[in-house]
């Protein structure tokens, strides 16, 4: 489930950049979010499965969505446009470690030299293939970095409560909730805008620029993040956060394919040192149980 929701997540980033030019990056991202949200709920009527939850969860669904939803979208957003896709490719790359730290802060998870150890052998693997291209370069530290940085600490913050979540409910429903709060969040924001400017966001998009919006909001980010919620509920975010290494490296494979940059002995070498960090990290030892939940997906 991980691995293709990585899959899911990684192919998206060449349709999200396409995208942008007919899009405001705001809108887009409230869009696609409202479209997660229509599906998941076609999902829940369909199996009937809609839990009658208390105050106390819908407290803590509001904060997930404000969290890994609306928040994460508006600081990624307004970062990457004042930062480098360098700097914006490594700090993504941070949150298997963020996560694991703040699983070991809050939820007490044990944290393994050998955890540490294969996040951080990840981490390189994913520099290595970002840092080595033609024309890569770093800049120092600025408000676009800061903001990349807070928006991976607040969906891992979210990722952490989603854990929680998921002793008593559902993937589906989970997911489903923080979308539709995260969406109405974007959508009210949008809006605002568009009232204080004079004018909506731009929506310029062509008939296929409309269709591959629905389709990556319902595949991409409904499903992966159906399979992203569920996988946390069985392993735990620590172990399922090290899976974020993997959706770097499918953008530039991605690129290689569709765009036909060079493939060179970099890429190898950082894909060799993002498998063995993902094995070290993720694999389980004897004292490591697992949570069997009932599987909601068919």
């Amino acid at each position: 489930m991980l691995f293709a929701t990585i899959i899911l997540w990684g192919s998206n980033i060449p349709l999200l950049k396409w995208l942008t030019a007919s899009f405001d990056p705001l809108l887009l991202g409230a869009l696609r979010m409202a479209a997660a949200s229509a599906a998941l709920a076609l999902l829940l009527r369909r199996q009937g499965n809609w839990a009658q939850l208390d105050r106390a969860q819908w407290r803590q669904l509001l904060l997930c969505g404000v969290l890994m939803v609306y928040l994460n979208q508006v600081l990624f957003v307004a970062g990457i446009a004042r930062s480098t896709a360098t700097n914006a490719a490594l700090i993504m790359a941070m949150n298997p470690l963020s996560a694991s730290f703040l699983a070991l802060w809050f939820l007490r998870e044990p944290l393994s030299g050998r955890r540490i150890t294969g996040v951080l052998i990840g981490l390189g693997g994913v520099a290595v293939v970002i840092l080595m291209r033609p024309g890569a370069d770093l800049v120092h530290g600025g408000v676009g970095d800061l903001m990349m940085v807070g928006a991976i600490l607040v969906f891992a913050t979210g990722a952490m409560l989603v854990q929680r979540l998921a002793v008593r409910m559902d993937a589906l429903t989970i997911s489903f909730a923080i979308h539709a709060i995260g969406s109405a969040f974007l959508l009210l924001q949008c809006a605002l805008q568009a009232a204080w400017q004079g004018q909506w966001p731009k929506a310029a998009g062509s008939p296929l620029a409309w269709t591959v919006l629905v389709l990556s909001g319902v595949i991409s980010t409904a499903l992966g993040n159906l399979l992203w919620n569920r996988s946390i509920s069985i392993i735990g975010m620590a172990r399922a956060s090290v899976w974020i290494y993997w959706m770097p490296l499918f953008g530039i494979g991605l690129a290689v394919i569709f765009l036909g940059e060079p493939f060179t002995r970099w890429h190898l070498i950082g894909l060799l040192l993002v498998l063995a960090g993902t094995w070290l990290g993720s694999r389980r030892t004897r004292q490591e149980v697992a949570p069997v939940l009932p599987s909601i997906i068919e």
